[in-house]
């Protein structure tokens, strides 16, 4: 049983999530330079006190703008790490809310600020093809790159084990605690559960998840599960709905979506 995508065009997303994994999170290695150390904890102290602790950076109109004003003068590794986490924040995003040359070329707007301009590597282009999902309309980028800066910043503070994001069965709820004490809402939890833990949590938006965890066709299926935990709800869902449906299902397909999301008048 898996809720990661079985398209192939999403493949490339999570290869390079893999590699954010293994560079950014479990290393100080960086996703576009192996072997430069771009995540590292100062480096991710300085961009969160620029981005996420700066709320004339939060609430200005264009993200972008005001970014590269606060972020003048800094060392070159910080701006490859704000370009990284952008194109990190881009990767679940589906090609139907930004295509890939628009990503790329948000990515490229921060690298180009930097003394030491560093490019996207081609075999990394890939991953920002098509997308995984639509996070919902309640998280925007500026919401998805604060996650991704808070979550790596917050991890290399506390020293926290490597083996949360390890793809073992025992691990996923313990992440999903981990990012619990960040404080996130559900709908930015969405994008880091979903790209670590792909197998695990599934690609919907918060609100989606909501409405597939209270659907009414599925109460049975979710006897004993507190409603609040809306993932084990889901979890649960999933593994009988795969009696009747092919493994790796879309909860989006017509027939599953009617059955959470049915808007006919009753």
């Amino acid at each position: 049983m898996s809720a990661k995508r079985p398209d192939a065009d999403c493949q490339p997303a999570y290869d390079a999530a893999d590699l954010w994994i293994d560079r950014a999170l479990k290393s100080d290695d960086s996703l576009f330079t192996p072997g430069v150390p771009i995540w590292s904890k100062d480096n991710l102290r300085e961009a969160r006190a620029l981005f996420v602790d700066n709320s004339d950076v939060l609430h200005a109109p264009n993200l972008f703008d005001k970014l590269k004003r606060v972020m003048k003068s800094n060392p070159p590794e910080v701006y490859q790490l704000m370009g990284e986490a952008l194109y990190v924040a881009y990767l679940i995003l589906h090609k139907s809310r930004v295509g890939q040359a628009k990503k790329i070329e948000r990515v490229n707007q921060v690298m180009v600020w930097s003394r030491k301009y560093v490019a996207i590597p081609d075999c990394l282009r890939n991953g920002l093809a098509n997308g995984i999902m639509a996070p919902g309309q309640n998280i925007n980028i500026k919401g998805r790159l604060e996650t991704i800066i808070t979550v790596a910043e917050r991890w290399k503070r506390v020293g926290t084990n490597e083996m949360l994001v390890r793809r073992h069965p025992e691990y996923p709820r313990c992440f999903q605690e981990f990012l619990a004490k960040l404080k996130l809402s559900g709908a930015l939890m969405v994008p880091p559960l979903h790209l670590i833990h792909p197998e695990s949590f599934e690609p919907l938006a918060w609100e989606n998840k909501v409405k597939v965890a209270k659907a009414p066709k599925f109460r049975r299926h979710v006897a004993g599960v507190p409603a609040k935990e809306v993932d084990r709800r889901i979890h649960r869902i999933r593994a009988e709905l795969e009696r009747e449906f092919p493994e790796g299902f879309d909860f989006y397909s017509p027939p599953i979506r009617r059955m959470w999301n049915d808007k006919r008048k009753k």
